[in-house]
């Protein structure tokens, strides 16, 4: 192995750049290539001038390798282990070439960094591997559609070719399930084929990542585009903004975003960490969000450690309606109670009930070059479609009659697509037709074109299905104080879950005061025509709450009813009372 010598290599480049060393200012680029028998380390510097403090830098180690988290001299074998991620204490940014091996890590202050690899898989996407959570299993599917616990040192996703990382819960109680598996040293059964009989809920991991702005403007309009997003290592913000929100107590949310290092007012094409990867005072690495709408509920109306909640979250079942927000709350937060089948810990994981600015982090991914877009930006990764008309395809069934010529409200089947993009609602009683998911409507054949990536290993339910409850909520008109709507929703000052659990919103009388919206929750950012009913991105609604002579204080995400309405950009209103058409999502991330 070749020697490294910092401090001779520097005093090299000193003799030929004095004067750039007096101008002195910025610039440290560290290369570490690897050759294909021994580790080679390169300094390279920026041509306008050196890091002045390098020698430091070099001499106190502050540059080190860990494999596994055992440290160690080099670089390991590119063939035998994945490139993990960099960590550095002053937020110093990095590149990896995977091809050369080889990584370029640029700095204009004294810092220190860990670079880390695994024996674990980990895709070139830059996305965090997802978290698995005690319970979690891993799963990925093959070509035959089939779902396979996965093996976690191969490949079983890839963000680059729309292969969002999907895990299940099972139930842990009943020892044949467990035992399908689970070998007798509680190891996985790598590649074991599994059924959705086999499962109770299935997620999605959509990893922290930042994205450009394009609509930063209040009261402002933007036509549909491509998101552009960047994923973020470990749960460093690398984003150029911050945004606070300050509750002014008069029926008012102040959103102020500020440039971090100019302190000046937030400007279009900026980066922005998206603020779901921030839970209360935690940063995340990422969020685990529901495959599908929940079904099959056992409802708790609060939390009773001797009343544990369970929902189940597969394709083809009828979707949970009919609840009102705070017993869909409730139930969510007992899933990882003592004592739950899925083998969950409230320690380590959080489950509870879709925030709006969760559902705009999916929203964002999907509409990106990791979700809908092909990797070039030029093509639709949904079959049929192209760049200008690429959309989620929407899932129309409904388990009403309609036979009346009234809207028959009911619950819909999850994971099911319609034969076009916005088709109109679908009765169960149709005649000649049914409404279940069968054939070519399936989410494992033609149904992917319902998947916020195209293909299986998306979220679904996103277009259509029943509305969504979302926690999120207005404040009253001359306080600060949430409109809980307690008769209707069952949530009251006494019973309201701590903030992280909610997005809060200033009040208005007006459906259409649409600037009320925050950075990151897929409404004002993604209206094509500002102050119209369904002026959102596709169509879609975009009706904020309102609290007027009937009180609509939360935000629900639209369902097949809507039909060209409705959208992975669409939102409405409503009063948080059980209705037979709103259901809600369930979400997992660290405690």
């Amino acid at each position: 192995m070749r020697t490294f010598n910092p401090e001779k290599e520097l005093r090299k480049i000193q003799k030929g750049n004095k004067n750039k060393i007096i101008l002195g200012v910025i610039y440290l680029l560290l290369v570490v290539a690897i050759g294909s028998s021994y580790a080679l380390y390169q300094i390279k510097y920026n041509k306008r001038i050196i890091y002045t403090q390098v020698d430091d830098f070099s001499n106190n180690k502050n540059l080190a390798i860990y494999v596994d988290d055992s440290k160690q001299d080099a670089f390991p074998d590119k063939n035998n282990y994945y490139f993990d991620k960099v960590v550095c204490d002053n937020n110093s940014t990095w590149e990896f070439d995977y091809e050369k091996w080889e990584l370029t890590l640029t700095t204009n202050k004294e810092d220190k960094c860990n670079i880390y690899f695994t024996k674990n898989y980990r895709d070139k996407s830059g996305a965090n591997t997802p978290e698995l959570y005690q319970g979690l299993i891993p799963i990925y599917f093959n070509e035959a559609n089939e779902m396979l616990i996965a093996d976690v040192e191969k490949e079983w996703y890839d963000y680059d070719k729309h292969n969002w990382g999907n895990a299940v819960l099972i139930d842990n109680t009943n020892p044949s399930i467990k035992n399908k598996f689970y070998k007798e040293d509680g190891t996985l059964k790598a590649n074991e084929k599994i059924t959705e009989e086999d499962i109770l809920q299935m997620y999605v991991w959509i990893p922290r990542y930042k994205y450009q702005l394009w609509n930063v403007i209040s009261k402002s309009s933007a036509p549909k585009q491509i998101i552009n997003i960047k994923f973020e290592s470990g749960i460093t913000n690398t984003g150029d903004i911050e945004c606070t929100y300050t509750n002014e107590g008069n029926g008012i949310i102040n959103e102020k975003c500020l440039n971090k290092e100019t302190k000046a007012e937030v400007q279009n094409k900026e980066w922005y960490t998206h603020p779901a990867f921030t839970f209360g005072n935690t940063e995340l690495l990422g969020i685990w969000v529901g495959k599908f709408e929940p079904s099959d509920a056992k409802d708790v109306i609060g939390r009773n450690e001797n009343n544990i909640g369970e929902i189940t979250i597969l394709p083809n079942k009828t979707s949970m309606v009919n609840k009102n927000i705070s017993t869909a709350f409730f139930t969510e937060q007992t899933l990882s109670e003592e004592g739950n089948k899925y083998n969950l810990s409230s320690e380590e994981v959080d489950t509870h009930m879709m925030k709006n600015m969760e559902w705009g982090a999916v929203a964002y991914l999907t509409q990106s070059i990791y979700g809908i877009y092909t990797h070039n930006g030029e093509g639709c990764t949904i079959e049929g479609m192209n760049k200008e008309n690429c959309e989620v395809w929407i899932n129309n069934t409904a388990q009403g009659t309609g036979s009346d010529g009234t809207w028959a409200w009911g619950g819909t089947y999850t994971g099911c697509v319609a034969n076009n993009v916005n088709a109109i609602v679908k009765f169960n009683s149709e005649v000649g037709t049914t409404a279940t998911c069968d054939g070519d409507k399936k989410w494992n054949t033609g149904g992917v074109r319902a998947s916020t990536t195209g293909n299986m290993y998306g979220i679904y339910d996103m277009n259509g299905g029943a509305s969504e409850y979302m926690m999120g909520l207005t404040t009253g008109k001359n306080s600060g104080v949430p409109c809980y709507n307690t008769d209707f929703s069952g949530l009251s000052a006494e019973n309201i879950p701590d903030q992280k659990y909610y997005d809060l919103y200033g009040f208005s009388d007006s459906f259409f005061t649409q600037e009320r919206g925050h950075l990151g929750d897929a409404t004002r950012e993604t209206i094509a025509s500002y102050g119209a009913g369904s002026g959102g991105w596709n169509s879609d609604n975009t009706f904020f709450p309102l609290i007027g002579s009937v009180g609509f204080p939360f935000f629900r995400r639209e369902s097949y009813t809507g039909s060209v309405y409705a959208g992975t950009f669409a939102f409405s209103y409503a009063s948080g009372a059980a209705d037979l058409s709103l259901s809600f999502r369930s979400v997992l991330t660290a405690a």
